[in-house]
C-alpha cells in the first residue's frame, strides 16, 4: 500500500472506530501529524478537572525525582481539593526483550513494554478529588483513577498544547472516567473461565511448576467463588488438556450473557526482575497492540472482538483495579492486544497476566495455595464490580475503594468494633 493511501485509511478507520458520548460541539479538534488530537485544556473542562497549567518546553519546572519503571503510578485519591500540577521527569528507557510477542497468545517472554519516546518528559497530573487523570508528554503511558493505561498513541505537544489522540479518548479515558455511559453492556449470567496453555504445551516454567498448572488452578479456585455468587461458570478446561486457541473464545461466542477470563502466568527470559500483574482486552480497531511500537496495517481489521471492545476495556478496568486494590503487586498496567482470544471472542474478554514465574519473589508467591486463592478472590471481585456496571449502571470499585476497605478491616479488628 502506497504511504498517502496507508496514511488516509489510517485516518478513516480510526474516525471510524470513534465512540464518544459528548456532544460534537464540546470538543475542539486538533490536526496534528494525520490524527486528530483534543487538547488536555478540553479534556480537563468537560471532566471538571481544574485548568491544567500552562506547558513551556522551554521553561523551568520543578524536577522531581523518577520513579523506578516498574513502580505502580498512584494517583492522590484522598485529595482536599482539586489539583493541577506539572513535573518534569526523566523517562526512564522500557526494558526490551528479544523477539515479539506472538499475536495470539502471550509469549514466554512479554516483558517488553512501549519504548519512551522523549528523553525527557513532562508529567500533568488532573485531580478533582473523585476522579484522577495523569498523562505525560511524549509517552503512552497515562494513569486514570489510581491505574496505568497504555494508550494508543503517545500524548503530544503542539502549538503550546498537551494533545491526546481522539481514539485514545474515545476508547480508553472516557470510558474509565465514565463507565455507567459505556453502550451495548449486557447482563452477565455466566463466566467462561480460560485457564491458559493445558496438555503438551506448559505454558511459562518456574522451579516450581508449569504455567498451566498454576493457572488451572486459579481458575478452578474462581469457579467455586463465583458459583457461590450464584454466576453459571463454563471451564474451557478444566484438567490437563490442550485446547486449541481458536476453541476457547467459541465457548463464549454461543453463550449468551457471558464474559470471557483468560488466565495466564507471565515470564521473561531477559529480564528477570520484571514483576507484576498486567491485562489485555482487545485492541481498538485502528490502534497498535500496547508492545507493538508503531502502526501496522493489520490493525485496520475489524476483528469479532471489537463489536465489544469498550465492554471489554470495562472489565479489564474493573479486574484490575480489584486484583491490584487487594493484591501488593506491581502495576503493569492495562494494556490492549490482538490475541486469538481476544480478537475472536464477540463476548467482553479479557487475558490476565497473574505475575511472573521468571521472578524469584514472584514465582514463590504464585507457588503458594493461599496467594492464588487470594488473586482468584480478588479477580472474582473484579468480575462482580463489571456485573453492576453493566446491569445498574453502578460505576466499578477503584484501587482506592479496595485499599481503603482493607484498611477499614484492619482497623476493626484491631479495635474489636465492626
Amino acid at each position: 500500500m502506497k504511504t498517502s493511501l496507508w496514511v488516509a485509511a489510517f485516518c478513516c478507520a480510526i474516525l471510524a472506530a470513534l465512540v464518544t458520548h459528548a456532544r460534537a460541539a464540546e470538543w475542539n479538534l486538533v490536526r496534528f501529524e494525520n490524527r486528530e488530537y483534543v487538547t488536555l485544556d478540553n479534556i480537563a473542562q468537560f471532566y471538571g478537572f481544574p485548568k491544567p497549567p500552562p506547558v513551556d518546553l522551554t521553561g523551568h519546572f520543578t524536577v522531581a525525582a523518577a520513579a523506578p519503571a516498574v513502580a505502580p503510578t498512584v494517583a492522590k485519591q484522598n485529595a482536599a481539593s482539586a489539583t493541577a500540577t506539572t513535573s518534569i521527569t526523566p523517562a526512564a528507557p522500557a526494558p526490551i526483550a528479544t523477539g515479539e510477542k506472538n499475536s495470539d497468545e502471550p509469549s514466554p517472554i512479554s516483558s517488553k513494554e512501549p519504548p519512551a519516546a522523549v528523553p525527557l518528559s513532562k508529567t500533568i497530573t488532573l485531580d478533582t478529588g473523585k476522579m484522577q487523570l495523569e498523562v505525560t508528554v511524549g509517552l503512552r503511558e497515562a494513569s486514570i483513577n489510581g491505574v496505568k493505561h497504555w494508550l494508543a498513541f503517545p500524548v503530544a505537544f503542539h502549538d503550546g498544547q498537551v494533545l491526546v489522540s481522539r481514539l485514545d479518548l474515545s476508547k480508553i479515558i472516557e470510558p474509565s472516567l465514565r463507565p455507567e455511559f459505556i453502550p451495548g453492556m449486557t447482563p452477565v449470567t455466566t463466566v467462561v473461565l480460560d485457564p491458559g496453555h493445558g496438555g503438551h504445551d506448559n505454558g511459562a516454567i518456574s522451579k516450581y511448576g508449569y504455567e498451566k498448572n498454576f493457572a488451572l488452578d486459579v481458575a478452578l479456585r474462581a469457579r467455586k467463588l463465583l458459583e457461590a455468587e450464584g454466576f453459571k461458570v463454563v471451564m474451557t478446561r478444566a484438567t490437563d488438556v490442550f485446547i486449541p486457541l481458536e476453541q476457547r473464545p467459541a465457548v463464549a461466542n454461543h453463550i449468551p450473557n457471558s464474559i470471557f477470563v483468560s488466565i495466564h502466568f507471565n515470564s521473561s527470559s531477559t529480564n528477570l526482575d520484571a514483576r507484576g500483574f498486567e491485562i489485555f482486552s482487545i485492541a481498538p480497531r485502528g490502534a497498535p497492540s500496547t508492545n507493538d511500537i508503531v502502526p501496522r496495517e493489520r490493525d485496520l481489521r475489524e476483528e469479532p472482538g471489537n463489536a465489544v471492545d469498550l465492554p471489554s476495556g470495562a472489565l479489564a478496568g474493573s479486574v484490575f483495579h480489584a486484583l491490584l486494590g487487594q493484591v501488593p503487586m506491581v502495576d503493569r498496567g492495562v494494556k490492549c492486544a490482538r490475541f486469538a482470544v481476544l480478537r475472536l471472542c464477540t463476548q467482553p474478554a479479557i487475558l490476565i497476566e497473574c505475575g511472573f514465574v521468571s521472578n524469584n519473589a514472584e514465582s514463590t508467591l504464585i507457588s503458594s495455595s493461599a496467594w492464588r486463592e487470594h488473586v482468584a478472590n480478588a479477580i472474582v471481585d473484579g468480575v462482580g464490580s463489571y456485573k453492576e456496571l453493566a446491569e445498574r449502571k453502578t460505576r466499578p470499585r477503584v484501587i482506592a475503594d479496595y485499599r481503603r476497605a482493607a484498611t477499614s478491616d484492619v482497623n476493626a479488628l484491631q479495635t474489636g468494633k465492626p
